[in-house]
């Protein structure tokens, strides 16, 4: 027994002074002009952050959306719209809000980290279905949404749409 003892002893203190493991898996490249930088599984916590602000979108609450943009917001929207610093969106969000109840809802979101000391943050590749009511009238979208984020709070982000066929009508 007293062998026993000694092995788990010894195994135990092997085991707290072996190396740590690696645990970050490369998860692709991004290739800018001619340099390739390494791409790697990122912080979940980034994707909490976007979910919350899809959240206070779909509550139209401008307040909430605010307070999780960077002041250097920059947004370019599916139809070539770019929009610059987070009063400009307010603004837009104000508008558009009145106009077609936008609603969000997300199907997948998986945060990535850029090897490159130019981006300190983690970019979100997140897919959703928006749906808009404009005049009594649902407009669906499947959309992907690019998001940077830095230190908390949405840099920039890019989104792509494509519009979905009408249901077909049933007989």
């Amino acid at each position: 027994m007293k062998k026993l003892s000694l092995l788990f002893t010894f195994l135990f203190f092997a085991s707290c002074n072996a190396p740590a493991e690696n645990l970050e898996k490369k998860a692709g490249y991004l290739k800018s002009g001619d340099t390739k930088y390494d791409l790697f599984l990122g912080d979940n916590l980034a994707v909490e952050i976007w979910d919350q602000y899809l959240d206070a979108h779909n509550n139209q609450d401008l307040e909430a959306i605010k307070a999780l943009e960077s002041e250097d917001l920059k947004i370019w929207g599916p139809e070539g719209q770019v929009v610059e610093g987070k009063d400009a969106h307010s603004e837009f969000l104000d508008a558009w809000f009145k106009s077609n109840n936008p609603k969000w809802d997300t199907y997948f979101s998986i945060p990535i980290k850029v090897d490159s000391d130019d981006q300190p943050g983690t970019w979100i590749t997140s897919g959703h279905t928006l749906t808009l009511t404009v005049d009594d009238t649902e407009i669906t979208t499947n959309d992907m949404a690019d998001v940077y984020i830095e230190d908390g709070l949405i840099k920039m982000f890019y989104i792509y749409s494509r519009k979905l066929p009408e249901p077909a009508e049933t007989e």
